[in-house]
């Protein structure tokens, strides 16, 4: 007794959302007919202004005028043709209260987890667990929410929320490809979806939901399947599966194999951010394999170091211990190589003549 009582008073709010989704067609209506009225006057003066501009001969500022056409045109079209779909609904009576009952309990047939609150004016359903390509999704909730059924022109009425949250591994807001912030992309069910509404199908518009739930497609996903546990490179973005990613000690975070290497000297992952170039070799050396020579300050690997110096100051030093070897030590040179100091008095005699 009480689930008939239940019904019928969830039927009669369901009932009081579907007239005022019927007046709010036409409120959104008188609305697109007021902006494209106003796009219709710019496009007059615009014409007006291009037609100064032609008598003045002032072809550059028709050439502006031009494209401002050329945008109010696209403006315009898009206004009438929104026009067009909320003025040519099909006038059907209101449905009567026991169709709408018959919804209900169709509804019920259809789902195992039916949820009215009356309170909030929300009729909910709850899904089997979904399962795309292998990946585990769980069960969601698609939920109408009735006091936003009115608004279904300006906004979405209703939310698909996941009970058992498997989000993708770099978006935890996107609980299924197509869902976002228990939003969901309809994709070419948007059509449907609204018609269902608009035709106070309930049964029908939680069907369809439903099957966009089940279904995946790789053109217009949030994240894609096969990037479903994937993750993101901290350096560049890119999202790859766990066993193509690698971990940087040094500064914590996952990169892709193009933004990580491997250090020269202690074959340790590191990342390109933290890594530096051995001036000698010109390897990729991580933090603690990279040395500063004291000799000229330059980074070298510790592979790359002897004796605490790079091979270019090792070098330098070797030579000049090398030419200290090859000078003779307690000689003394002759200034004057002609002449012998070992001539004694003679030499003087023979120096005064």
């Amino acid at each position: 007794m009480d689930d008939i009582k239940n019904t019928i008073k969830m039927a009669n709010q369901i009932e009081d959302a579907l007239l005022k989704l019927r007046n709010h067609c036409y409120v959104e209506l008188l609305n697109q007919i007021g902006r494209a009225a106003e796009k219709l006057r710019e496009l007059t003066e615009t014409s007006k202004k291009l037609a100064v501009c032609l008598s003045h001969n002032w072809l550059s500022a028709a050439e502006v005028c031009g494209i401002h056409i050329v945008g109010l045109t696209k403006d315009v079209t898009y206004y009438l043709s929104q026009l067009e779909k909320l003025a040519d609904k099909p006038t059907k009576p209101m449905p009567t209260l026991s169709v709408i009952v018959e919804e209900l309990k169709q509804l019920r047939r259809e789902f195992n987890g039916v949820e009215f609150d009356k309170t909030e004016g929300v009729v909910s359903v709850v899904t089997g667990p979904i399962t795309l390509d292998d990946v585990y999704l769980g069960p969601f909730k698609i939920q109408l929410d009735l006091k936003k059924l009115p608004k279904l022109y300006v906004d979405v009425p209703y939310s698909c929320i996941a009970l058992d949250p498997h989000p993708a591994a770099t978006n935890e807001e996107v609980t299924h490809p197509h869902v976002s912030n228990d939003r969901l992309c309809e994709g070419e069910g948007t059509a449907a979806i609204r018609a269902a509404l608009e035709g106070d199908r309930l049964c029908d518009f939680f069907m369809l939901v439903k099957g966009i739930l089940n279904t995946y497609s790789p053109d217009s996903p949030y994240v894609r399947l096969e990037e479903w546990d994937g993750q993101a490179c901290y350096e560049c973005g890119y999202v790859t599966d766990s066993e193509n990613t690698y971990y940087c000690d040094f500064c914590e975070n996952i990169f892709c194999e193009e933004c990580s290497t491997c250090c020269r000297s202690c074959d340790e992952t590191v990342c390109l951010s933290c890594s530096t170039r051995c001036s000698h070799c010109d390897e990729h050396v991580c933090p603690n394999c990279i040395k500063e020579c004291p000799e000229c300050g330059s980074l070298c690997c510790s592979s790359c170091l002897e004796d605490n110096l790079c091979p270019k100051c090792l070098e330098e030093l070797e030579n000049e211990n090398e030419n200290r070897t090859r000078q003779p030590t307690g000689t003394t040179t002759n200034p004057n190589p002609g002449r012998t100091e070992a001539n004694g008095p003679e030499s003087e005699i023979q120096d005064q003549r």
